[in-house]
């Protein structure tokens, strides 16, 4: 064997067995299954950390960067492919998860529709950091549970890769029902075909964070239930936990009508 080879293939079992490399240098997820009390006692954890915001910023400027290369990600792709299947022309938007703000930049460079945007995220990390990267869009801090907004306000709500996050996600799908005038969007939401709805502990940018995995005819019934009518879902980047749970998961994107 080539002794590079052979010194890199060392290193990096050594990286993978000790816990702090592996998650900080290497950044594996580490996904643990939990039950949902757990789930809320971690939840507090998640995503404050100016690090984390740093990071996940870093991360998308480099997506984005392969964006304007003419080499944009599949998720990316079916975020604008989303919102100009609503058949709006510069729709009124509000990205509920907005993270570092990185989809105020790509929705305008790849939507056709244009869409006039805002973002809003419980992390005043994430927020401060949104505003400092893209301080010509519109950005505040809020819940997505209990949206700052009144009915109707935007023709679209944009769940950005964020319901899995949210453990309180009926209540999140039924805010964004309400401040959305026509449609829905959520956005990378990671689906079981075939198995519960699951509760995961992993690691994200370094940092504990908690995430859901949906059984996809649960959270179907869930968008019907609040007034929210499937038109579309697009399969999206890979994300498959079946490593884990033994039941295979993927991720979609749910283009969502608002019944009048």
């Amino acid at each position: 064997m080539n002794p590079y080879r052979a010194a890199r293939r060392a290193a990096g079992k050594i990286l993978r067995a000790i816990p702090w490399t592996r998650r900080n240098i290497m950044m594996m997820p580490d996904y643990r299954v939990i039950t949902l009390v757990q789930a809320r006692d971690c939840q507090r954890l998640s995503w404050h950390s100016r690090r984390a915001a740093r990071l996940q910023d870093l991360a998308y400027q480099v997506l984005v960067a392969d964006m304007y290369a003419g080499k944009p990600r599949i998720d990316l792709t079916v975020a604008a492919a989303a919102v100009d299947a609503t058949g709006l022309a510069q729709p009124s938007l509000v990205e509920i998860g907005c993270g570092s703000g990185y989809y105020s930049e790509i929705l305008l460079a790849l939507a056709r529709s244009r869409p006039i945007y805002t973002g809003i995220d419980y992390s005043a990390a994430m927020v401060e950091r949104a505003k400092a990267r893209y301080p010509m869009s519109a950005f505040g801090i809020g819940n997505a549970t209990a949206l700052p907004f009144a009915e109707n306000s935007f023709d679209i709500a944009f769940n950005g890769v964020s319901l899995m996050h949210i453990l309180d996600y009926e209540q999140a799908i039924a805010e964004s029902a309400r401040v959305a005038r026509t449609a829905a969007i959520f956005h990378s939401v990671p689906v079981f075909p075939n198995h519960p709805t699951t509760f995961f502990h992993k690691y994200a940018y370094g940092g504990p964070v908690v995430e859901t995995v949906f059984n996809r005819r649960d959270l179907l019934e869930q968008f019907n239930r609040h007034g929210l009518r499937l038109i579309r879902s697009w399969r999206t980047i890979d994300y498959d936990v079946g490593a884990v749970t033994g039941s295979p998961s993927l991720a979609e994107t749910f283009l969502c009508e608002k019944r009048r």
